[in-house]
């Protein structure tokens, strides 16, 4: 090969050397660009493609990736509710596609006082206790008002097998039912004698040991609280 050939060749090589290195700087100066919001958005707005818009990071992409949005992935939060206030030019992070945890709140429905425990009534003598009362009791027969009181209405509500979460309405049910020390009892614990029915609850599903349940004379039902909110 001729001189010239040879030079030839290593002036295109050189020009192709540089046409890279050229692009590769190009590409270090232009950082990969991340999922923002254009606007002021507020919590529980749902995204969409006009609400968000592009922003550059510098750094290494990879990693950013870990954090934040491509703003070519973009679709990804279309229709997603915002779990917080942004601000317009706030970066939307991988977290923020995630929904809050929400706590589950409960309320106690109660008291009443504490008839039998499935086939067991209550009775004074720790020695019958040992010897009757099984671990398997699945309903108790508690003192309730004749006359329909606040929590005997309550009660009925929940336990009416008719009733179902649909519609909107926290989903009523019993989640446990406790034994109320005798120190700590209330002062309506116990209804007058005159005025008074017994009704039979099912602990089906419920986790209980009748042997507990009968060391009280007044239980009360944990319920999920009738106002979540």
């Amino acid at each position: 090969m001729s001189h010239v050939g040879k030079l030839s060749i290593a002036i295109v090589l050189a020009l192709l050397a540089a046409g890279l290195n050229a692009m590769w700087l190009s590409a270090e100066k232009r950082p990969a660009t991340f999922v923002a919001v254009g606007v002021d958005v507020k919590q529980g707005q749902p995204l969409i493609d006009e609400l968000l818009t592009s922003v550059p990071v510098p750094g290494d992409s990879d990693k950013l990736r870990q954090s934040l949005i491509p703003y070519g992935s973009r679709a990804i939060l279309y229709g997603v509710k915002t779990s917080r206030d942004y601000t317009a030019g706030d970066v939307v992070f991988q977290r923020d596609l995630q929904a809050p945890l929400e706590l589950s709140k409960f309320e106690v429905l109660g008291p009443f006082q504490l008839i039998s425990v499935g086939e067991r009534f209550k009775t004074p003598s720790e020695e019958q206790l040992q010897g009757q009362v099984s671990e398997g009791g699945n309903n108790i027969t508690i003192a309730v008002s004749a006359n329909f009181d606040e929590r005997t209405r309550r009660l009925l509500e929940i336990i009416d097998p008719s009733r179902t979460g649909t519609g909107g309405k926290v989903d009523s049910r019993i989640i446990a039912v406790q034994v109320i020390p005798k120190s700590e009892q209330p002062a309506n614990a116990k209804l007058d004698d005159k005025n008074v029915v017994y009704q039979t609850v099912s602990l089906d599903g419920i986790e209980n040991v009748p042997r507990v349940l009968l060391e009280g004379d007044v239980v009360r039902f944990v319920v999920p609280a009738s106002d979540p909110f």
